[in-house]
């Protein structure tokens, strides 16, 4: 009896391990360590019952920090593995690299696989679409869009004038930014409307970017001719001949 009590603590230990490697897993990884497929809903219904992992969202689980009885993983590490082509974007991406003003309860995964919204641990995890050609990193464990990918998709997706105000807050924190790998973006986009609208914002934040004079000429040079409102229905807008745009005007140091 003590026998098979040691040998059933060693096998807990041994897939706990090998789950732990992985961090997030699906039942078809734990019938690759088990090796015995009927023996599968046993074990994490079991495991599940000790708080040993936990079911994120339909075939994915995560396994928990036994000391704070929380997920080990992160949210983006979560979100970047909700599916093998997933990745964090957006301001989401803003918060993995540690340059946002704040952290919000809502993780933006971009994916070709369709899922509907949904909640774990307080986190909405919500999908986007993900950019053809996309540069992604590795940060921290999850895979997140490059900083100046980020920019780009950022200026193009906001939403309203909080939106906008979250980017350039996001912007205004960064790093050096590389001006050639800033166009490349833009390239993959081919939409004369975000080069008007980056050319302008990153302009205006000039103080803090510091961007050669070649990343706006090249972005006047692709500009849209028609005249457009970065923010419908906002006031205060002034109009910025040099880019053709109606937008607000940002403090820049």
């Amino acid at each position: 009896m003590k026998c098979d009590n040691k040998q059933k603590r060693l096998s807990i230990v041994k897939y706990y391990d090998k789950m732990r490697e992985l961090g997030c897993f699906t039942l078809q990884d734990v019938t690759d360590m088990v090796g015995e497929r009927s023996a599968v809903a046993n074990l994490v219904n079991d495991y599940q019952r000790k708080g040993y992992i936990d079911r994120i969202h339909r075939n994915l689980y995560t396994v928990m920090d036994m000391d704070t009885e929380q997920p080990a993983l992160t949210r983006y590490q979560i979100g970047s593995r909700l599916f093998p082509d997933a990745y964090i974007a957006l301001s989401s991406a803003f918060e993995a690299w540690g340059y946002a003003p704040g952290v919000r309860n809502e993780v933006f995964v971009a994916t070709e696989t369709r899922f509907t919204d949904f909640r774990y641990n307080g986190v909405f995890y919500r999908r986007v679409h993900p950019k053809a050609g996309a540069e992604r990193q590795w940060v921290a464990g999850s895979l997140v869009t490059s900083l100046e990918q980020t920019v780009v998709d950022s200026l193009h997706s906001f939403e309203g004038e909080t939106g906008l105000e979250r980017a350039v807050e996001c912007i205004m924190r960064l790093p050096r930014l590389d001006a050639d790998k800033l166009l490349e973006c833009l390239e993959r986009y081919g939409n004369g409307y975000l080069y008007q609208k980056c050319g302008y914002v990153l302009e205006q934040l000039q103080s803090y970017v510091k961007l050669p004079e070649m990343f706006y000429r090249e972005c006047r040079e692709h500009c849209a001719s028609t005249v457009r409102y970065m923010v419908k229905g906002a006031e205060g807008l002034v109009y910025h001949k040099g880019w053709g745009v109606y937008g607000p005007c940002f403090k820049s140091g």
